[in-house]
């Protein structure tokens, strides 16, 4: 899966990034999202605008005029809606998306992804608010979700249960072979970020990961000897 697109390549979460991911042979690309002030989701990963565009301020309530002026560093692109990214694929191309919630309330983030995703079928979603997930999950019960964590292999587990998740996302520092076994005794896919190695893909694969996220995803496609979804080498 590419990781932000292929976020090696060019800005993360950009249309170009995306682009890039699927001509790569990417089998699923991940964005982040967050709800703007004027209702949009944007895709984008920080809650300060700062690193990613040069401008300083809180995305989830800077002034939309002003989020339209951003442009991402080293592009004319500038912060895409997730409507907007989604078009960029291929239909039917499978997409995670990753909710992320500083101050917003869950309940519009929660309606604003429903709203947008109603028609696309391959759309995945994770978020390390388990609680947004759960929002999403009460009101859409056949929207695949999944649980993330970097420190909490125990309570991902448990909220993936509580949630019904199609898969669970780890960080690979904390993903283990009791982690992958629980998982798979539950049916559940894991699927680990961010690996750029094919040595250490190679080893997740082999304790039983379904999947990894990698920022240049045609580069570990090549190292592990793999075809990708487009079918290039």
């Amino acid at each position: 899966m590419a990781h932000r697109g292929d976020s090696r390549h060019a800005p993360e979460n950009s249309l170009e990034a995306v682009r890039r991911a699927v001509t790569a042979g990417a089998h699923m690309v991940e964005v982040d999202a967050q709800l703007g002030a004027g209702g949009d989701l944007l895709v984008f990963h920080d809650r300060d605008a700062r690193r990613l565009t040069g401008t300083p301020g809180d995305l989830e309530t800077m002034d939309p005029g002003l989020v339209r002026e951003l442009r991402l560093r080293g592009s004319a692109e500038s912060v895409p809606a997730l409507g907007e990214l989604l078009d960029a694929v291929p239909p039917g191309f499978p997409v995670n998306v990753e909710l992320k919630r500083y101050v917003a309330s869950r309940r519009r983030i929660a309606d604003a992804i429903l709203e947008q995703i109603a028609d696309r079928p391959t759309i995945l979603v994770s978020s390390f608010d388990w609680l947004l997930l759960r929002a999403l999950a009460e009101r859409a019960a056949r929207l695949p979700v999944a649980p993330l964590t970097d420190r909490d292999p125990g309570g991902v587990l448990a909220a993936a249960d509580t949630l019904g998740a199609w898969s669970v996302h780890v960080h690979r520092r904390v993903v283990d072979d009791a982690l992958i076994a629980a998982a798979r005794r539950a049916g559940r896919p894991v699927l680990v970020y961010t690996v750029d190695d094919g040595v250490a893909a190679r080893r997740l694969f082999g304790q039983g990961v379904s999947g990894v996220f990698a920022n240049d995803p045609g580069r570990l496609l090549r190292a592990l000897g793999e075809r990708g979804a487009g079918g290039e080498p």
